[in-house]
C-alpha cells in the first residue's frame, strides 16, 4: 500500500504528456486494399450530401473494428466475400478495382449488383421461422445484405448521422396530432419496433 501511495505521489508530479500512452497505429483486420474497397463501398451506399456520409461517420473504421474484435469466422468470410464480389464485378465491367472508380462509375457498378443480390430467396433448410421479434430476410446474397445492413446501422448510430439526419424525441414525448412535412423533415431516432 505504501509503495502504491509513493507511486501515486510521484505520478502526481509528472506532466500529463509524460503519462500519456504512446500513440500506436490502430490494428486493422482488413489489408489496405480491402480497407480502401470498404471505404469506397460505404461511400457509395451513403455518400456525403447536405449531411455527412459514411466516411465522415467513420463507418469503414468501425466496421473493420467489428471484423477484428467481434465477428465470427463465418461472418468475416461472408462480409469479405461480399466485398470481393463487388470488386470482381467492377474489374469485369470497368477493368479497374471498385475503389479506383469515380463516384458515378461506382454507382453504375453497385446499383445492378445491389438489385441482383437483394432479390428474395427461399429460406435455407432448417432456417428459423420469422416471428414478431425475429425478422428474417432471405436474399440471393446474404453476405451483401449483411454488409449493407452494417454500413447503414453503423452510420445511423454514429454521432455524425444521429445529430444531423435524425430528430431525437424522448419517449413518450409530447403528442403532436398534425406534423407538417417539408423537404427539411428528418426521420425520428428511436428504439425498438414501436
Amino acid at each position: 500500500m505504501l509503495a502504491q501511495l509513493g507511486a501515486l505521489i510521484g505520478a502526481a508530479s509528472l506532466t500529463p504528456d509524460a503519462l500519456a500512452a504512446p500513440r500506436r497505429r490502430a490494428r486493422r483486420f482488413l489489408a489496405a486494399p480491402q480497407f480502401a474497397l470498404l471505404g469506397a463501398v460505404s461511400d457509395t451506399i451513403i455518400p456525403a450530401t447536405d449531411t455527412p456520409g459514411a466516411i465522415a461517420a467513420q463507418v469503414p473504421v468501425r466496421l473493420d473494428a467489428l471484423l477484428l474484435n467481434w465477428a465470427s469466422a463465418e461472418t468475416r468470410t461472408s462480409l469479405t466475400g461480399a466485398l470481393s464480389r463487388i470488386d470482381a464485378s467492377a474489374r469485369k465491367q470497368k477493368k479497374k478495382g471498385f475503389a479506383a472508380l469515380s463516384a458515378a462509375e461506382r454507382d453504375a457498378v453497385l446499383r445492378p449488383l445491389d438489385a441482383a443480390a437483394l432479390k428474395k430467396a427461399p429460406p435455407p433448410p432448417g432456417a428459423p421461422k420469422p416471428n414478431f421479434y425475429v425478422q428474417a430476410d432471405y436474399v440471393v446474397d446474404q453476405g451483401y445484405l449483411r454488409l449493407k445492413e452494417l454500413v447503414l446501422q453503423l452510420y445511423y448510430f454514429s454521432e455524425a448521422a444521429s445529430t444531423t439526419e435524425l430528430v431525437y424525441e424522448h419517449v413518450p414525448g409530447s403528442f403532436e396530432p398534425s406534423i407538417k412535412l417539408t423537404p427539411q423533415s428528418r426521420p425520428h431516432l428511436g428504439t425498438g419496433p414501436f
